[in-house]
């Protein structure tokens, strides 16, 4: 019989998952990022739009990483 996993041992391995997920999307260029997200029907309408919307995203959040932290 397995034990049953603690609380904590759950929330440690969603956050595992999670941080995986996040890598492999960052590791994506816009573009197979985009082409992975696409369905029929998407709200952005196409993976150009898509790319075009990661692509921003992208951007901004690295230009909100240079900013200097408050005191």
């Amino acid at each position: 019989m397995t034990a049953t996993p603690t609380r904590e041992e759950c929330i440690r391995g969603a956050a595992e998952v999670l941080v995986s997920a996040v890598r492999l999307r960052a590791s994506r260029t816009p573009r197979e990022a985009a082409q992975a997200a696409y369905y029929p029907g998407h709200p952005l309408g196409s993976v150009e739009a898509i790319e075009a919307e990661i692509i921003r995203r992208r951007q901004r959040h690295a230009a909100l990483a240079e900013l200097p932290l408050a005191a």
